[in-house]
């Protein structure tokens, strides 16, 4: 009877989950590594990119890879071929296992794909930043979770979102930029004419796929970049599909989550329907996905639009308050852009798309008014601006004149 064959020890081997769909088996004893990579289910099998590399003298190797490409871990048919194919480039002796290592590997990968992250208590999970938000001008950005800007075709989202990495980045913060609708010479010439000659530290990424087949290559980037916060320009342009279809969404957020805890911003569109300055252009999803959203509205000063005013109006907050509405005043010259921060109540354009409260402030700040004038100044029924002065006690105070009559005041400048 023939003896069998003597194994060949490959020594000591190690398996880990480098990321969510992303395994790893090494074997240092001949530089083996087998490593999969954006595993999906297809028909209810597990399919992802397979890279075996190795530096074993004399195997056939790009750059240290022996062979990548799609795999079926499901199919004990397909481990066969590719332990094959592993075998005739790798040109060892026969009683190397390459089949065994690959099934070694795929039931590992099976195994903890069935089993998933173990269940945690939430009470021994660390809290986060008391400041958990990154603040920009008085925009709230959420430092561990995506957010999204979203306004009309021409509505300064993009010049703003380069405007906002750069006072992050001057703030210590290593930002990246993500980019599918411009190019860098664009945006470095913005950056410039926003910051001077000193310019901040903004990594720039040219992207031409969708988002769900750039992931590898920019979270790759991020990783090796130390990247803190990231910009994405803009998300029509990055979906695999039709942004209105809520798959393409959901995808598209499965790919933001591959980069790790991070905070983001996401330029998006309107659309054109009623109340399309609610929620982001698409399916419903990409507001709910998002953990803040704000909408973006410009108006121009009417004089070859030099200087234009940008209202940024908070639609969605999950982590904390809504935030106000803030004001941001564009003065384009020849040389440089100007951004500074300017009052929305005093923009006829924006003002009406500022919360009634606010309103009422900004014209009580001159002094106190009678409820019937107020209302008249904001073209609001009398019952609005009596019903809003009751529910903000804090902020509103009923002034009683010389002459007997009744004013509303605000709290801050009642009298000792």
């Amino acid at each position: 009877m023939k003896e069998p064959a003597e194994v060949f020890d490959v020594g000591a081997k190690s398996f880990e989950m480098i990321s969510e769909g992303h395994y790893r088996l090494t074997a240092p004893l001949f530089g083996l590594q087998f490593d999969v990579d954006r595993l999906r289910r297809d028909r209810h099998e597990l399919v992802g990119e397979l890279a075996v590399k190795c530096d074993i003298a004399g195997a056939l190797t790009v750059n240290g890879v022996l062979s990548v490409a799609d795999f079926n871990l499901s199919s004990a048919r397909a481990r066969q071929d590719r332990g094959k194919l592993l075998a005739a480039r790798a040109r060892v002796a026969d009683d190397f296992d390459w089949p065994g290592l690959l099934e070694e590997f795929c039931q590992r990968v099976l195994g903890a794909e069935r089993t998933g992250q173990p269940a945690v208590s939430l009470r021994d999970l660390p809290r986060p930043e008391a400041q958990d938000d990154l603040v920009v001008d008085g925009v709230y950005l959420p430092r561990r979770h995506p957010g999204i800007l979203f306004a009309d075709g021409g509505g300064l989202k993009s010049y703003w979102l380069a405007y906002a990495l750069g006072q992050l980045n001057r703030r210590g913060f290593r930002v990246g930029f993500f980019d599918w609708e411009l190019s860098g010479e664009d945006h470095r010439d913005r950056l410039e004419r926003l910051f001077g000659a000193d310019m901040p530290d903004i990594k720039y990424v040219r992207c031409d796929r969708p988002l769900v087949y750039e992931v590898d290559r920019l979270k790759r980037i991020r990783e090796e970049e130390q990247l803190d916060y990231l910009g994405f320009d803009s998300v029509t342009f990055a979906c695999d599909g039709p942004p209105e279809a809520a798959e393409v969404a959901a995808a598209y957020f499965r790919a933001v989550r591959q980069m790790g805890v991070i905070g983001s911003l996401h330029v998006a569109h309107i659309t054109k329907a009623d109340g399309g300055d609610q929620k982001p252009f698409g399916s419903a999803f990409w507001h709910n996905g998002a953990r803040s959203t704000w909408f973006a509205k410009r108006t121009d000063d009417g004089v070859m639009e030099q200087t234009v005013t940008l209202g940024i109006f908070p639609r969605k907050a999950n982590l904390g308050p809504r935030r106000p509405a803030v004001g941001v005043e564009f003065a384009f010259g020849a040389e440089r852009t100007i951004i500074r921060a300017t009052s929305l109540a005093d923009v006829q354009d924006l003002a009406s798309q500022l919360p009634i409260r606010q309103r009422m402030a900004h014209l009580l700040r001159s002094g106190a008014m009678s409820t019937k004038v107020l209302a008249e100044e904001l073209s609001e029924k009398l019952d609005t601006v009596e019903r809003t002065a009751r529910r903000y006690k804090n902020q509103f105070v009923l002034v009683k004149g010389h002459d007997g009559s009744s004013r509303l005041g605000l709290l801050e400048s009642r009298p000792a």
